[in-house]
């Protein structure tokens, strides 16, 4: 692994403990987290999901290199033309709000998945 991907990793943990803690105290209900075989990740419901969009409080994500991300972009959603997603993370959280969706974020082991960050669309 290399150490590009080992600090881009090491770096989120805390930012996303960080995320929900600023969520939980900005709404009443908290972020359900979730994990599984290489890697620990955040759900957020539909009214969640909305907050994020209303504050754009994952635009801060965007500073994670796209290179790093994977995107499980929603059935039809305007920034999949098949093959390729092109948005940026507030704009995906904007859309999944729009729809209303719930949306995910999970950092990955980079030994195991090709990417290091996902956000997954779901509506």
């Amino acid at each position: 692994m290399s150490r590009s991907r080992m600090a881009v990793a090491a770096l989120l943990v805390p930012v996303a403990a960080g995320a929900v803690a600023l969520l939980g105290a900005g709404v009443a209900s908290a972020a359900t987290p979730y994990s599984g075989d290489g890697y620990v990740g955040v759900r957020f419901d539909q009214n969640e999901t909305r907050f994020l969009a209303d504050t754009n409080a994952a635009d801060f994500l965007n500073s994670i290199p796209g290179e790093y991300w994977g995107v499980y972009s929603g059935d039809g959603s305007i920034y999949n033309n098949g093959t390729i997603v092109r948005a940026t993370i507030g704009q995906l959280v904007d859309e999944t709000a729009n729809h209303q969706g719930q949306v995910s974020f999970s950092v990955n082991n980079p030994a195991i998945w090709t990417s290091t960050v996902d956000i997954v669309q779901e509506w």
